[in-house]
C-alpha cells in the first residue's frame, strides 16, 4: 500500500520527500553518534567508579588476606552496601578460593570462580570487574565486583527523548521551508498536471492552456498545447478504424478457438478437444454413476481413394462421411476427427449395449451406401471398435487404446464391420506388433516366396495358366497369406511386396519359357491400392521389360473392391494395362459389391468364381433333406448364373477351389472352361512344378 502511494505521488510531493528524507537521514545519524558517543562515556565512567572502588578494597583487605582474617574481609565487603548500584562482591584468595562474600538481597553469584580473569565485561545487563590484590609482586587474592546498570539505563533513557525531540522538531522545521518552497514552484506545473489528467480521463483533447510566460516552462506549456492539436487531429481519423479493428481482433480471437479445438477440415471436435470432452464425460459419468460408450472409426480404403482421386477428392468424402455420422447420433452424443480417415465417438448414458450394437450397425449402414463427390460414384466403408467405461477402461487414455484395438479386430473380420473390445485382444495386438515388425524386415531383405497353382481347360484337361501365390515363413511357421497381407496393407508395404510378386513372376515365367517349357500365362493378383497409384503402369511396364516376357503371358487378377472407389478411374487404369496386352480377372466374383454395369465397361477377359461357391457344390446323391435340396439349388443356380453371365459377355469363366470329380462333372455340365484346385494340384514350389510339367505332356489328377 505505501509503495502503491509513493508511485502515485506527484513529481514535486517526491522532490520534497527526497529532501525532508536526507535532512532526516542527516538528524538520524547525527543523533546516534551523540547518543553512541553518551553511551560510550557513561559506561567508561561506570567501569572506572567500580576499578576505583575496587582498588580501595584491595588496599583494604590486603592484611586481610596476608593474616587469614576473614571476620576483617567481611567487614570491608560489608561497606559496599552504602553504593547501590553493587550487586555483589567476592574476596578470593590466591588460589580462587573464596575468602569472603556480600550479596545485595535481590541478587546471585551467576560467575564461575575458574572463569575469573583480571579485566571487565558486560553482560546481562550488569558489570563485572575482577581487580587482583597485589603486595609487592606477590598476587594475595582477587576482588570480584558486580554491579547493575540501571542509572546507565535511565541515562539512556533520558538522552534518547531528547535525542527525540530534537529529531522530530527538525524533521517538523525542514518539512515546512521545503513545503513553503515547493509551493512557489509548483503551480504552473499543476496546471499542466491536471490538463495530462482530463485528457486520461476523459479521453478528450479540446482543452488548452492559457499562457504568457515565456521561460522554459511557457515553451513547455506551448508545446503541450501543440501536441495536443495534432493528436486530436490523429483521433479523429483512428476513431473511424475503431470499430474495424475490434470486429478485426474478434474474429481472429474466434479463429484461434477454433483452430485448437475444431478440425478445420469437418468442422468437428479435433483430437485436443475430443479427449477433453471424453475426460469430462467420465468424470461426469462416474458421479452419475451412468454408462459410456466409445466407437473408434477407420474407413476401409480411404487410401485407395485418396491415392487415386487426389487429396481433394478424399477431403470431399471426409465432409459427407461427417455428415452421415453426425446424423446418426443424438444431442448428447458426440463424434470428433481424430486423424487422417479416424473418427471417434462417444455415447453418453446409453440404455444398454444392444443401443451401442444398433448404433453401430446404423452407422456402418449408413456409410456403406453410393457417394456422388464432384461426379465420381463413391463406395466406402467403415470398421467400428468400440470400448465401454469403466469396464474397458477408467479413462480416456486407456477407453480410447482399446477402441482402436477392438477397431482392429474389425478389420481382420472385412470392411464394415465392428466389434466390442474383450481382453484377449490386447494379447492378440501384441502378436500383431511383432508381426509388424517381422513383415517389415522380411520385405526389406525380400524373404517371400512364390507358388503356383495349375489352371486346367475342363474339356481337354490341359494346362492353360499359372496362378502365383505368396508365401511366407517368419522363421518359426509359415504365416497364411489372409493373415499377412491386410497387414502388410495397413503399414504400407502393400505397394513393395505387389513389385516383388510382378517381377518375380514375369522373371520365373520367362526363365520357363528359356528352359523350353510350354509357356502359358501367369496370374499376379494386385491389390486396389496398387493399381489406383499413378505408377502402376510403369511398374508393370518394367517388370515385363526387365524380364523380357511378352505381355500376353501376364495376367491381372483384381477382385470387385477395386472399382468400389471409383469406376471410371478403375476404368482408365484397366484399359491402359489392357492396351498393353496383358490379361485381365477379376477374382472373387459374386462375394464383393457386384454391380453389372462395370462388366460391360471394363475391359476384362475372364471371371473367376469364389470358392465359397464351389465348395457347397454337393453330388445330387449326397442330398437327403428337402431344405438341404433348396440350398443346393440355389448354390448350383448361382455358379450357374455366373457362367451363363461370362459366356453372354464373351468372357472364360474359372472356377477356384475344385476338390472333388462331382465338381468337376457339374461345372463341365455348366459350361465352365477351366478348373482351378486341388482336385489337379496343390500350388507347387518351382522345383516341384518343373518337374510336374516334365513329366506329363497333359496335366493330370493329382493322386
Amino acid at each position: 500500500m505505501l509503495f502503491s502511494k509513493l508511485r502515485r505521488a506527484s513529481f514535486f510531493q517526491k522532490q520534497l520527500m527526497a529532501i525532508i528524507g536526507t535532512n532526516l537521514l542527516i538528524l538520524a545519524i547525527a543523533a546516534f553518534l551523540i547518543y553512541s558517543a553518551f553511551v560510550d562515556d557513561y559506561r567508561d565512567n561506570l567501569v572506572k567508579t567500580m576499578d576505583s572502588n575496587a582498588s580501595l578494597l584491595s588496599a583494604a583487605s590486603r592484611s586481610a588476606l596476608l593474616f587469614h582474617d576473614e571476620q576483617a574481609g567481611q567487614m570491608i565487603l560489608a561497606s559496599l552496601a552504602k553504593i547501590p548500584a553493587m550487586r555483589f562482591a567476592q574476596l578470593l584468595d590466591a588460589e580462587k578460593k573464596r575468602f569472603a562474600i556480600y550479596t545485595r538481597d535481590d541478587a546471585s553469584w551467576d560467575v564461575m570462580l575458574d572463569d575469573i580473569k583480571p579485566g571487565h565485561f558486560f553482560t546481562n545487563d550488569n558489570l563485572y570487574l575482577t581487580q587482583e590484590v597485589t603486595l609487592g609482586e606477590d598476587v594475595l587474592g582477587y576482588i570480584v565486583l558486580s554491579a547493575d546498570t540501571d542509572s546507565l539505563q535511565a541515562q539512556q533513557r533520558r538522552y534518547g527523548r531528547m535525542v527525540l525531540w530534537v529529531f522530530v522538531l527538525g524533521s517538523l522545521l525542514a518539512y515546512l521551508l521545503n513545503w513553503r518552497m515547493q509551493k512557489r514552484l509548483q503551480l504552473p506545473v499543476k496546471r499542466l498536471i491536471h490538463l495530462v489528467d482530463y485528457v486520461a480521463k476523459e479521453g478528450r483533447y479540446d482543452q488548452r492552456i492559457f499562457n504568457r510566460r515565456q521561460d522554459d516552462i511557457g515553451r513547455l506549456v506551448n508545446g503541450i498545447n501543440s501536441m495536443l492539436d495534432t493528436i486530436e487531429e490523429h483521433q479523429s481519423k483512428l476513431s473511424e478504424h475503431h470499430e474495424h479493428l475490434e470486429g478485426l481482433v474478434e474474429l481472429r480471437t474466434e479463429q484461434l478457438y477454433e483452430r485448437a479445438n475444431f478440425d478445420a477440415l469437418t468442422q468437428l471436435p479435433n483430437r485436443h478437444s475430443l479427449t477433453e470432452k471424453i475426460t469430462q464425460a467420465i468424470e461426469m459419468t462416474r458421479e452419475r454413476k451412468n454408462n459410456l460408450a466409445l466407437m473408434f472409426l477407420d474407413l476401409d480404403r480411404f487410401k485407395v481413394i485418396n491415392d487415386s482421386l487426389g487429396h481433394f477428392m478424399g477431403d470431399k468424402l471426409l465432409i459427407e462421411v461427417a455428415k452421415k455420422i453426425q446424423h446418426k447420433l443424438t444431442d448428447n452424443d458426440v463424434v470428433g476427427r481424430w486423424g487422417g480417415d479416424e473418427f471417434v465417438v462417444l455415447i453418453q448414458n446409453p440404455k444398454d449395449l444392444s443401443a451401442v450394437d444398433s448404433l453401430a450397425k446404423e452407422i456402418i449402414a449408413s456409410l456403406s451406401l453410393p457417394l456422388i463427390v464432384s461426379g465420381h460414384q463413391l463406395h466406402i466403408s467403415t470398421s467400428i471398435g468400440i470400448a465401454c467405461f469403466p469396464d474397458d477402461g477408467d479413462d480416456a487414455s486407456s477407453l480410447l487404446k482399446h477402441a482402436d484395438t477392438s477397431m482392429y479386430k474389425a478389420k481382420e473380420l472385412g470392411p464394415g464391420r465392428f466389434r466390442f473390445f474383450d481382453q484377449d485382444m490386447l494379447n492378440d495386438s501384441v502378436w500383431r506388433l511383432e508381426l509388424e515388425t517381422q513383415l517389415r524386415q522380411a520385405s526389406a531383405q525380400q524373404q517371400f516366396t512364390l507358388v503356383y497353382q495349375p489352371k486346367v481347360n475342363v474339356i481337354d484337361e490341359q494346362l492353360v495358366g499359372l496362378e502365383a501365390l505368396i508365401r511366407w515363413n517368419n522363421g518359426q511357421e509359415y504365416i497364411n497369406p489372409s493373415t499377412f497381407l491386410p497387414i502388410a496393407e495397413d503399414i504400407g508395404l502393400m505397394e513393395s511386396i505387389s513389385v516383388w510378386v510382378l517381377k518375380q513372376a514375369c522373371q520365373q515365367n520367362a526363365d520357363w519359357q528359356r528352359a523350353g517349357f510350354d509357356i502359358v500365362p501367369v496370374a499376379v493378383n494386385l491389390p486396389a491400392s496398387f493399381l489406383m497409384s499413378p505408377q502402376c503402369l510403369d511398374l508393370i511396364k518394367g517388370a515385363l521389360h526387365q524380364s523380357s516376357l511378352a505381355a500376353q503371358f501376364l495376367e491381372i487378377e483384381i477382385t470387385e473392391n477395386t472399382f468400389i472407389a471409383s469406376t471410371e478411374l478403375a476404368v482408365d487404369v484397366l484399359s491402359a494395362i489392357h492396351d498393353l496386352g496383358v490379361k485381365i480377372a477379376i477374382d472373387d466374383f459374386g462375394t464383393g459389391y457386384s454391380c453389372m454395369s462395370y462388366l460391360r465397361d471394363l475391359p476384362i477377359n475372364t471371371l473367376k468364381i469364389d470358392g465359397i461357391f464351389i465348395n457347397d457344390l454337393v453330388a445330387p446323391d449326397c442330398v437327403q433333406e428337402e431344405s438341404a435340396e433348396d440350398h443346393h439349388l440355389r448354390d448350383e443356380g448361382i455358379v450357374r448364373t455366373i457362367i451363363t453371365l461370362g459366356k453372354s459377355l464373351g468372357l472364360s469363366t474359372v472356377a477356384e477351389c475344385v476338390e472333388h470329380d462331382y465338381q468337376v462333372q457339374i461345372l463341365k455340365s455348366m459350361g465352365c472352361d477351366v478348373i482351378q484346385g486341388y482336385f489337379y494340384s496343390r500350388p507347387l514350389q518351382v522345383d516341384a512344378l518343373e518337374a510336374y510339367l516334365g513329366a506329363h505332356g497333359r496335366v493330370s489328377k493329382e493322386s
